[in-house]
């Protein structure tokens, strides 16, 4: 390489460092200029900030948050900021949420939360603040409704606050109930039939399955019992019961209609948390029957009477959250 071609490389090197260091300097330069800089809501773009409220429990539970700064260079001074509940911001989205026909959102019971400051300060030469710190109690909520907290920036000594994000929306959304999982669950039963309707139906395995066209069967082969028959699930895990659903075997009708249902712990003390309950065989799917929630390892059903001295059921389920 000769030393024209040299010389002129060391030139181009040389401004890509000078541009670069002026580059950084500009954005590390310390300035009380408020044009171009604005402030903001960390977690505030991140959409809506859901809280867990299962399972259940006395102690708190906590979120936080904080203030960002955002501009060429960094403050020469402290910023103050204040943020407070942001009412308008509920009342505008419920009105959003009522022209869709979704429920409206709750305020958050005043005795559910505490936020344990409003004022905070992003310090001189930084670019966020101290965080923001909201314990809140999962027993003070309605686990049937829909909660909503939204907090907004409301000063910012002067500095331009960010429109698009200056509003954090904390959400408690009411508790779905779904199928608790039953892959390492054990079924026994008063009876099966082992032979007498093939290789699958009749066993205590086919009311687990996930089919509705399989079925457990009382015993009638060999010997058939008479009422009451029971099925004993050992669900494994501790599971938060919610309600119970059955559905009848398929082809046919003659199964029973009457029942009860049990829980436990640890399988031997037994409560009593549904009697004398009323199942229909002919109606072909799930039939759901509410319980009182509470943790249970077993249930247990005990079918009570029905159309014929044997009986059969489809599927059982257990529902949490």
């Amino acid at each position: 390489m000769n030393t024209k071609i040299k010389y002129h490389l060391l030139i181009l090197l040389g401004l890509g460092i000078f541009f670069s260091c002026t580059k950084n300097d500009a954005f590390n330069e310390e300035t009380d200029t408020k044009k171009g800089a604005q402030v903001f809501l960390a977690k505030a773009n991140r959409g809506l900030q859901e809280l867990q409220i299962f399972p259940f429990t006395d102690n708190a539970r906590s979120i936080s948050f904080g203030v960002g700064f955002g501009a060429v260079g960094l403050p020469a001074s402290p910023i103050l900021i204040k943020v407070a509940i942001d009412n308008r911001a509920f009342d505008s989205i419920n009105v959003i949420r009522s022209n869709s026909a979704l429920p409206l959102y709750q305020k958050f019971p005043t005795d559910a939360y505490t936020i344990d400051r409003t004022d905070v300060t992003i310090p001189k030469g930084k670019v966020s603040s101290e965080l923001i710190n909201i314990k809140y109690f999962s027993n003070k909520f309605d686990s049937t409704k829909d909660y909503l907290l939204p907090i907004s920036i409301t000063d910012a000594s002067g500095y331009t606050i960010n429109p698009t994000v200056k509003t954090i929306l904390i959400v408690v959304p009411k508790l779905v109930e779904k199928a608790a999982a039953r892959g390492k669950w054990k079924v026994t039963a008063s009876s099966e039939e082992l032979t007498g309707e093939g290789a699958i139906n009749g066993h205590v395995a086919a009311v687990v399955d996930g089919d509705i066209n399989t079925f457990w069967h009382s015993s009638w082969s060999t010997q058939e019992p008479p009422f009451p028959h029971w099925l004993a699930f050992n669900m494994v895990d501790s599971t938060y019961v919610t309600k119970i659903a059955m559905i009848p075997r398929q082809n046919n009708s003659n199964g029973f209609t009457k029942f009860k249902l049990e829980a436990s712990l640890d399988g031997t003390v037994w409560t009593l948390i549904g009697d004398n309950l009323v199942f229909n065989p002919a109606l072909k799917q799930a039939q759901e029957y509410p319980v009182e929630p509470n943790w249970y390892k077993h249930i247990k059903l005990t079918m009570l009477e029905g159309k014929q001295q044997s009986s059969h059921l489809a599927e059982f389920r257990v529902y949490t959250y």
